[in-house]
């Protein structure tokens, strides 16, 4: 079968570049197809290699027709009244994020609204979603698909604010092609926006992510196929590249003690010039402890590799025992960066972190795994429901504190009974990445979960709506109502920018 698997960048193709690779070495021919590059993420869509199977189609067509602002209206519309559900009531910092980014000025009063019902909101949804399914299907998409002529379409995320992914699923589907979602990240279901529109197959990790994807996203239990987390087999089988002497002095670290790694979140999670101070704060508490065991640790920091490049090159370079490896962003689907990663995790005694992804690799190689909830990250931390999963009372692996001087005692509990933290690592790992079996790969259970749906019969093209269309078709006419509050602004800045440059050449002239 041929497979186009459409992610929304090339930073998508870290969680999937392992099961592209298991697709063609069973036959499959596989299309990879992005709808941006963005600037500042170092990540690049030659990562899966060479294989004759695997082939680049490059970018799909932006929808650029006269029903783009309302289709992009609706949608985020819709992912801000998902955050109207009790369940995300608590999650200001998200909402606030999708009401800048998605939800057309116009509308921003809902935010006054605190939360409804779960039945409010789902009516709302459908009555959204008929809406958008009223909206015509792009023609240029349409020719890109067309074009590529596949079996399935694999789409990821689908969840991102105001996603104009929605545009080659409702394109597949017109065509009755077999559309399979694919949720990419442990925090893909409850931090973004809506699935917006069902597809007959949708891949997730865990128990947890189907009880996500029913509630949160009102989506039939028979469409969820629980595979495991695919993106995380690589670290199950992984040896280290180099011994911790040589490792140690990569990074500019002295082996003659153990060592920390901080591991940096992404720029929402926390921004540079907020974890660079923080940072510096905890390390200067480390360095302040009276017991020798913490006072006296080396600390490797590593920045997120989509936030690094904001971090100063002279972070932390006055601090002695502490080095920042590697420096500036890089593409994490690199196969030396991954080397290199890995080693940081096995050669490091503990981990500490805000919020991030990096946590759970630290569960899976065995390294216990703290953090301090401060008021600058209260709205992404307990303000996000995918941290909460890493809490012991979740059935997570967490040490978490709330001040620095319990962080610190925490941190010399672990460090001389490391063994205590193994069974809730365990624990979780075998809950929330490897349902199935800790020693049976997420990956070959995805493909063949697609591998199964593409076998199943094709469904019927979904006909074009024109007489709904002709209803929904003055819409289209109140296009400035229709911009987000990010858009608008944007507008505002460069309208701004234009009367400034305007002036300066009336003033030139004149001199």
């Amino acid at each position: 079968m041929k497979i186009l698997f459409a992610m929304s960048s090339p930073e998508y193709l870290r969680f999937y570049d392992a099961t592209v690779l298991e697709l063609a070495s069973r036959g499959h021919d596989v299309v990879i197809a992005v709808n941006a590059i963005r600037e500042g993420k170092p990540a690049r869509l030659d990562g899966v290699g060479e294989h004759p199977r695997v082939s680049v189609a490059g970018l799909i067509p932006p929808r650029r027709d006269a029903w783009e602002p309302l289709a992009r209206a609706v949608r985020g519309t819709q992912d801000f009244v998902r955050y109207l559900h009790p369940e995300l009531a608590g999650a200001a910092r998200l909402r606030q994020r999708v009401k800048y980014q998605a939800l057309p000025w116009v509308l921003a009063p809902l935010d006054r609204i605190s939360s409804v019902s779960p039945r409010i909101v789902a009516w709302t949804m459908r009555t959204l979603a008929r809406v958008e399914r009223a909206i015509p299907v792009s023609d240029e998409v349409l020719r890109f698909l067309e074009a590529q002529q596949p079996d399935l379409v694999a789409v990821s995320p689908l969840v991102e604010p105001a996603s104009e992914q929605i545009d080659i699923v409702r394109a597949a589907q017109a065509r009755g092609i077999r559309v399979a979602t694919l949720v990419a990240s442990w925090d893909n279901l409850s931090n973004k926006g809506d699935l917006r529109i069902a597809a007959d197959l949708i891949a997730v990790w865990n128990e947890t992510q189907k009880r996500e994807a029913i509630a949160l996203h009102r989506v039939a239990p028979e469409q969820v196929t629980v595979t495991g987390a695919q993106a995380f087999d690589r670290w199950f089988d992984r040896s280290v590249s180099r011994p911790r002497h040589a490792f140690c002095r990569d990074v500019g670290l002295g082996d003659d003690r153990p060592f920390v790694l901080y591991t940096g979140s992404s720029i929402f999670i926390a921004r540079a010039e907020v974890e660079v101070p923080f940072v510096r704060r905890w390390i200067e508490a480390l360095r302040r402890s009276a017991d020798p065991a913490i006072r006296d640790l080396a600390v490797l920091v590593r920045p997120h590799p989509y936030n690094g490049r904001a971090w100063p090159s002279d972070a932390l370079a006055d601090l002695p025992g502490v080095t920042v490896w590697p420096r500036g962003g890089f593409d994490p689907a690199d196969e030396r960066q991954r080397a290199g990663f890995y080693d940081s995790l096995f050669h490091a005694s503990a981990i500490v972190g805000i919020n991030t992804s990096a946590m759970i690799e630290a569960a899976i190689v065995g390294r216990p795994v703290l953090s301090i909830e401060t008021p600058e990250f209260a709205g992404t931390q307990e303000g996000t429901l995918h941290y909460r999963y890493l809490l012991p009372e979740n059935g997570g692996f967490l040490r978490v504190s709330s001040n620095v001087d319990d962080h610190l005692r925490q941190l010399a509990d672990v460090l001389e009974r490391p063994e205590a933290a193994r069974a809730e690592l365990a624990r979780f790992v075998g809950q929330f990445i490897r349902p199935h079996g800790v020693d049976r790969p997420a990956t070959p259970i995805l493909v063949d979960a697609l591998e199964r749906y593409a076998a199943s019969p094709r469904p019927a093209p979904v006909p074009a709506r024109r007489a709904a269309a002709a209803l929904v078709w003055p819409l289209t006419r109140v296009r400035p109502l229709l911009v987000s509050g990010a858009a608008r602004r944007r507008v505002q800045v460069e309208r701004k920018r234009g009367m400034v440059r305007k002036a300066s050449a009336v003033a030139s002239g004149k001199s």
